[in-house]
């Protein structure tokens, strides 16, 4: 795979948490169903706390929003459920994933979510949104400067970009901590990449969660 992997480079164990499988990102993701499973496993919430990082991005009826890294929809099902009148974008580089994410938006009932066929240098996302969100992914990410200077393209003038991952340490859940970026190296390449960070709520017990605005000069 290459230059970096777009779906969380972890898979669950059976506690629900996630485990690292070995050092490389280079996975491949043929049975859906199987890391479905694993992926939308309910005792991540415990952790993850999605409901309660919604609220902290402020997501509202009207928002439009891409989760890059989408995998099978953990974030971007729940997205489209609050953001009814607005659109939810799900970006993968593995088709299967696009693929499985749609078929389970059809499904569901939610014609607001569209999955899209990212590229490993460029989100590809439709058209510019309100938010960017990237979690248990951005430590997967190589040439990170250039990539998120051309994110900037495709959001809004007063769009968010907000990043969840996970913490530097010895952790119950997560990759090796060879895998990890500290959060302040996060924070300093993305501010040199023409963001300026806006908040950073506290309330994961694992990961770090970072939102960042556009810089105007």
């Amino acid at each position: 795979m290459p230059a970096f992997f777009l779906i969380s480079g972890c898979l669950f164990a059976q506690t629900g948490g996630f485990q690292h499988h070995g050092e490389s990102p280079h996975h491949k993701f043929e049975d859906v169903d199987k890391w479905a499973e694993a992926f939308e496993d309910p005792e991540r919430d415990a952790w993850q706390k999605p409901d309660e990082v919604i609220k902290a991005i402020d997501l509202s009826v009207h928002s439009t929003i891409a989760d890059i890294g989408s995998a099978t929809g953990y974030f971007p099902i729940r997205f489209a459920r609050v953001a009814k009148e607005g659109k939810v974008f799900g970006v993968d580089i593995e088709q299967n994933m696009v693929d499985y994410l749609n078929e389970r938006a059809a499904k569901e009932g939610l014609t607001n979510l569209e999955s899209v066929l990212g590229e490993t240098n460029d989100p590809k996302i439709p058209r510019q949104v309100d938010i960017v969100f990237i979690c248990n992914t951005y430590h997967h990410i190589e040439e990170r400067n250039k990539y998120f200077e051309n994110l900037l393209k495709y959001l809004t003038s007063d769009g968010k970009l907000v990043i969840v991952d996970f913490k530097k340490g010895d952790l119950p859940v997560g990759p090796g901590d060879s895998m990890k970026i500290a959060k302040e190296d996060v924070i300093q390449e993305i501010t040199s990449s023409g963001y300026k960070l806006s908040s950073s709520p506290s309330m994961l017990p694992y990961q770090y969660f970072l939102v960042f605005e556009v810089q105007t000069h």
